[in-house]
């Protein structure tokens, strides 16, 4: 007895259902994460899905079997729901389609005899007619081709034609060009783009060195007075110390108060220069961003014309950088 159309129909769909059980078995015997976050009602949704596909691909609808095999692979991925896919885009006439997702067939299931056999025959047949990109990117990006999104980094496209590349970061996008003569293979290298320019000077940052600047300078004023203040106690103590005196009990020696009263006044004179230095400094730095800061308010985009300074600063002294764009 033949088997009917009704139960023909049904083999597909009960060969995929058994493929998502013994994926349920793979992942209780720990596979990988994705499996193990793969729900039952996705199962349930993609087994549907591909009752769909296989019911439309029986009815030689294949434009719509390809949609719903599509469904089934990205709610539960599976080589089957895959292989159907590219069978019914190829029965459509969806060449490149079919190509690329026959790519993406050999690169995650590489040891699948039956989709490398698939994969490779519409692979060649679409090669020697179009253009086979493989993108680059140098870190997680996600591609588009003409505005919509690629599943898989290796595609192919048509020749003669400039077609739109974009990949999108997650500090921005990047956007290039694709174009090649049929059999061609290219390889894109898609950089992440740099970082924005800092913004230029706010006014508030300018007053604050120059409030600091003052204040130092008073602070360094009053180091230096109270510096000088001590030069005649010294002096005298100096000269007590190089003639005799008489020491009474046990208060310091005319040459012990002059010693000490040297290196009290060193101490001083080293604070004075430290802050003479930093003061300097301050005032250098107040200096350029009275010139370079934003007091109209002109563009912070990053294309406007504008001179930036950076300032640094570390244990072996500082530096002032000064960047321009025009």
């Amino acid at each position: 007895m033949g088997t009917t159309p009704k139960r023909r129909r049904w083999i597909p769909s009960l060969a995929f259902t058994l493929c998502l059980l013994f994926s349920a078995v793979a992942t209780a015997e720990g596979s990988t994460p994705d499996a193990q976050s793969t729900s039952v009602d996705d199962r349930a949704k993609a087994a549907e899905a591909y009752d769909q596909g296989t019911s439309a691909y029986l009815s030689e609808r294949y434009e719509l079997a390809a949609h719903w095999f599509e469904r089934a692979y990205r709610l539960v991925p599976t080589s089957t729901a895959l292989i159907q896919a590219v069978r019914a885009h190829h029965k459509a006439g969806n060449s490149i389609r079919a190509a690329n997702l026959s790519l993406q067939l050999l690169d995650e299931y590489p040891s699948d005899g039956r989709a490398r056999q698939i994969a490779d025959m519409v692979v060649g047949a679409v090669k020697p007619a179009n253009v086979l990109v493989k993108a680059e990117c140098e870190k997680a990006c996600t591609l588009e081709l003409d505005g919509a999104l690629v599943q898989h980094p290796t595609f192919f496209v048509t020749p003669e034609v400039e077609h739109s590349l974009k990949a999108s970061f997650d500090n921005g996008e990047t956007s290039t060009f694709v174009q090649g003569t049929a059999g061609a293979s290219k390889t894109m290298a898609l950089a992440a783009p740099a970082p924005p320019p800092p913004p230029p000077v706010p006014r508030w940052a300018f007053f604050s060195s120059l409030g600091a600047t003052v204040a130092l300078g008073a602070v360094t004023a009053w180091s230096g007075i109270d510096a000088n203040k001590g030069v005649s106690a010294y002096e005298s103590a100096a000269r007590s110390a190089s003639s005799p005196g008489i020491n009474v009990g046990g208060s310091p020696t005319p040459q012990e108060q002059a010693e000490a009263l040297l290196e009290e006044g060193r101490a001083k004179e080293r604070r004075t220069n430290i802050l003479i230095g930093v003061t300097a400094g301050l005032a250098a730095t107040t200096a350029v961003l009275g010139v370079f800061t934003n007091w109209k308010g002109e563009s912070r985009d990053a294309a406007a014309k504008r001179i930036e300074p950076s300032i640094g600063v570390s244990t072996k002294g500082g530096a002032l950088t000064i960047k321009g764009r025009f």
